[in-house]
């Protein structure tokens, strides 16, 4: 009965060849796609989702009560108290991230990325140790614990990098780090990287009270019992602070760890919104695809009515006859899904290289396989269920059956494919017309042949850097240089901003957030800055400042030149009780306001300064620095300056370079990953539909040729009848469009909404669109139309 049925069911496919691969390849194409968009959101949202017990951790951050300004670090001391207080807290660490450089007797440089934490680390996370103590492998000061792969780098194997020792040369006055213990390496896919474990504090945990609450530098994380009721508990410790004392301006947050990369990040590529509509596209795409197979397989055995009516006629039951168009249905879907197998492999490291995902190819099968196990599952159930129906057709005399020229279910289904096309279409153009906005945008600076050098340590001896530059200057094409700590990021980060900001007739309820860029004399002639009023920093520098357009507005400020303001990087009230914590600072100039942010955020307020901090001959704040060449050489400069940065000094083979204009593109990454994507799909989903269009055409066309004749014969024309079949597939364009359309608009605006510079939506871009879909869906059915037009009703009434 099988080989029977395998019979029929590839004799059918190739009878109506054009039908069934149409419906086959749809599908396998819509599984090729959305089976990478389904690995891909699901690897950005399970960020640190591997740790033990992952729900009961969670990132605590600080909120300025006035500003709404989020802080996601926090004084190391409240994760001591928070634990101390609530019997909820099972552990809380407090961690400083940095890139620490180091040496070994054998390697002369190696950068590390470094935690500086105590033993409370181990309670919240859990990592895997591999070798060494793992009861309190960071219970002495400066001892350290490296990640596997650091390990075998640095010393051959993990049992003998134990109770090595590593030699820091970014803080080359610490005594040697000994190696206490091993872990695993994190994963990829977590928010939290490192190559090692140190302990040392920088005095953060110690010392008076007061001053340990100003130490807002660390990341905190806290393991809550698992009985705990979460979101009682967050509020509970919201105005912990506040209660105390201890902040009174400040709320805490608390975030689960899957969720930080998402919510709190300042850098993330992909925004959850980007996410969102991917996701809902890569559904849209499949149940279009889906829709697509079932119209055209049912269209198939409407289309053999007369065949299962003689089935019955020898004795076929309804039973039999729902098993063999499962059979033939489920044979279809195999063959759909091996294709999109086949697809799937070739078509992920492209997708992956767009994406910078990382590749696991088991994972992805796996994906694939719980994909293509939905899909069968699905189609089977909506096969079912028209198959009984179908059934009972066959079992009736066709005398009785209702014979019609398209049936509704047909017009439903090829309405939502094109409903489909047309929302991809528009998220492709909207998100198009969003780059070219943005590539237009005046970013308010001169980004022509500039460079950026950046990997510097932020604490480096000044002989060191002189000597940088000096060997930098011998570039006839380099003509300027400049020290600053600006980096052009999509989000302002925390540790560069402060609202202890005070100047004259500041209203008592305000307290804005200011961006701080430290910088030296030649920024704004290098970057082509405008003054507006007063003049640039000098090269004697002092408590001056600069201050942009947006900060004037904000202090409202008409003429800054000459106010006074006072400045904190902790609260004016504490620091007025310390020494040397609030300064004062005189305004000497504003400038235009520039894009220091992408335009996913407003332009802040800002503020220039001028490092003052030299001590013990080491410099302090501006890590990163902007070389002016000649435009066109940008190129030629790049490649010299890396060959020598080597033998200036070690450390320095880590520095990265990048023009002005790479930087800035960067920004829109995201956007130009998603054009692509949005184009693969939008073109992928418009061909499903056009061959489905096609193919049903063609049916329709032969099954209406009795009407198309009788047309004829009565006096239609060629053009009438062309007319005819126009206006019926138009009419389904115009629905299609009429519901998507106002879904695709209100879907592409709430992605619009992530940009606080951004296009809009016209009129006449979905006019437009509109316009193109009908042009190519009557261009794709109109050779059947004219073949059918053109036929000799004589024949057709003799042949029917």
């Amino acid at each position: 009965m099988l080989i029977h049925y395998f019979k029929i069911t590839f004799r059918n496919i190739w009878k109506y060849k054009t039908q069934s691969l149409t419906g086959i390849f749809g599908l396998a194409f819509a599984i090729a796609c959305f089976v990478p968009v389904l690995y891909w959101i699901r690897y950005e949202t399970s960020y640190d989702s591997f740790h033990p017990d992952a729900e009961d951790i969670h990132r605590l951050y600080m909120v300025e009560k006035q500003s709404g300004r989020i802080n996601e670090l926090a004084p190391a001391i409240l994760a001591r108290k928070l634990s101390e207080q609530y019997p909820a807290v099972e552990a809380a660490t407090s961690f400083m991230p940095e890139i620490n450089n180091c040496k070994t007797p054998d390697i002369s440089h190696i950068r590390l990325r470094t935690f500086n934490t105590d033993n409370t680390f181990f309670e919240v996370f859990r990592p895997q140790f591999v070798s060494g103590d793992t009861q309190q492998p960071l219970l002495t000061e400066f001892s350290l614990v490296l990640t596997e792969s650091v390990a075998i780098t640095l010393f051959g194997d993990v049992e003998t990098a134990i109770g090595q020792q590593i030699q820091s040369t970014f803080y080359f006055f610490h005594p040697p780090y000994t190696v206490t213990a091993v872990v695993k390496d994190p994963p990829l896919h977590t928010n939290l990287p490192f190559d090692a474990l140190l302990n040392f504090d920088f005095g953060i945990s110690t010392g008076p009270e007061e001053i340990q609450w100003t130490q807002t530098v660390a990341h905190m994380y806290l393991r809550l019992n698992s009985h705990t009721d979460i979101h009682k508990f967050a509020e509970e410790i919201h105005d912990y602070t506040i209660r105390t004392e201890v902040k009174p301006d400040i709320e805490l947050g608390m975030l689960p760890i899957q969720d930080v990369r998402h919510h709190l990040n300042s850098d993330v590529p992909f925004t959850l919104n980007f996410m969102r509509v991917f996701m809902a596209a890569g559904i849209l795409l499949l149940f279009s695809a889906i829709f697509n197979f079932l119209n055209l397989h049912l269209d198939l055995f409407l289309q053999r009515l007369r065949e299962l009516h003689q089935r019955t006629v020898h004795g076929a039951t309804r039973k039999r006859l729902i098993g063999q168009m499962l059979f033939e249905l489920v044979c279809s879907i195999l063959l759909a899904i091996l294709f999109g197998g086949c697809l799937v492999i070739p078509a992920f490291p492209p997708f992956a290289g767009l994406l910078d995902l990382p590749m696991d190819m088991l994972q992805l099968i796996d994906f694939f396989l719980i994909c293509g196990t939905g899909i069968m599952a699905l189609m089977l159930f909506i096969g079912w269920i028209t198959f009984r129906q179908l059934s009972y057709r066959a079992m009736q005399p066709l005398s009785k059956g209702k014979r019609s020229g398209q049936p509704v279910w047909r017009r439903i289904t090829i309405t939502l494919q094109l409903a489909v096309s047309i929302v991809f279409i528009m998220a492709t153009l909207v998100v198009m017309k969003q780059i070219r906005f943005v590539n237009q945008k005046d970013l308010g600076i001169n980004r022509n042949g500039i460079i950026q050098l950046y990997g510097l340590p932020p604490y480096m001896e000044r002989s060191l850097r002189t000597a940088l530059i000096e060997e930098l200057n011998t570039i006839p094409q380099i003509q300027t240089i400049t020290t600053s700590d600006f980096e052009p990021l999509h989000k302002a980060q925390s540790i560069k901003t402060t609202s202890y900001v005070d100047w004259p007739s500041k209203p008592t309820d305000e307290n804005p957030a200011f961006h701080i860029i430290f910088m030296d004399h030649h920024f704004a002639e290098m970057l082509g800055l405008k003054m507006i009023v007063g003049e640039w920093h000098t090269e004697e520098g002092g408590n001056k400042v600069v201050i942009n357009e947006e900060a004037a507005r904000v202090m409202g400020l008409t003429d800054p030149v000459g106010t006074i303001i006072r400045m904190s990087e902790i609260d004016l009230e504490i620091a007025d009780k310390m020494d040397d914590l609030a300064i004062e600072f005189q305004i000497v100039g504003m400038v235009n306001d520039f894009h220091t942010l992408s335009l996913r955020n407003r332009i802040p307020p800002t503020m220039f300064r001028q490092s003052a901090s030299t001590a013990g001959g080491r410099i302090v704040a501006e890590n990163v620095l902007y070389i002016h060449v000649i435009a066109g050489y940008e190129r030629e400069v790049i490649q010299r300056i890396t060959s020598m940065l080597p033998d200036i000094h070690p450390t320095f083979v880590d520095i990265q370079l990048r023009t002005m204009d790479d930087l800035y593109d960067s920004f829109n990454h995201s956007e130009q990953a998603g054009m692509k994507i949005f184009s693969i799909l939008a073109t992928v989903c418009l061909l499903i539909s056009l061959f489905g269009i096609y193919a049903i055409a063609t049916a329709s066309t032969q099954r209406r040729r009795r009407e198309i004749a009788i047309r004829k014969v009565v006096g239609a024309k060629v053009s009438d009848i062309v007319r005819l079949f126009f206006r019926e597939y138009v009419l389904l364009v115009l629905i299609a469009g009429g519901f998507s359309l106002p879904m695709a608009y209100l879907a592409m605006s709430y992605w619009l909404q992530g940009y606080a510079y951004r296009t809009n939506i016209p009129w006449w871009l979905m006019t437009g669109m509109m316009l193109g879909v009908i042009l190519v869906v009557w261009l794709t059915v109109l050779s059947q139309v004219l073949k059918a037009a053109n036929s000799n009703p004589g024949e057709v009434v003799k042949s029917e």
